[in-house]
């Protein structure tokens, strides 16, 4: 996602390592931990007992610019970046974004959101 540089979220980091956490990401998504777990290919309770290991920020980081980009795009409301991750997308052949986080599929996702904020006015 190099066009769009979305605005950092601190909340999705943990305050004591400095690193993105899983838990938090799922929490600001709407999303259950599985989901993110799935996408990511770790277990859950791994993935509950170490949200911010080391070994995870690499796989994180992309579902992380997803998210904050589509907060960005809805003007900061959350609650309409979760409509637009659960709602069928016609650009999507009528699959919820959410489907392809849970199949791993980001880079799909990734193009999607940088053609949306290609399309926004500067």
């Amino acid at each position: 996602m190099a066009a769009h540089h979305p605005k950092n979220d601190s909340a999705l980091f943990d305050p004591q390592t400095g690193r993105l956490d899983a838990v938090r990401i799922a929490q600001d998504m709407g999303l259950p931990i599985d989901t993110i777990a799935k996408a990511i290919a770790f277990s859950t309770p791994k993935l509950r007992k170490h949200p911010d290991s080391k070994e995870l920020q690499a796989q994180l980081w992309p579902i992380y610019r997803i998210w904050v980009s589509l907060v960005d795009l809805y003007a900061g409301e959350k609650a309409n970046a979760c409509i637009f991750l659960t709602s069928p997308n016609r650009h999507l052949e009528n699959r919820a974004p959410v489907a392809f986080i849970e199949t791993g599929n980001i880079a799909t996702l990734e193009l999607l959101i940088d053609a949306m904020s290609d399309r926004q006015p500067a």
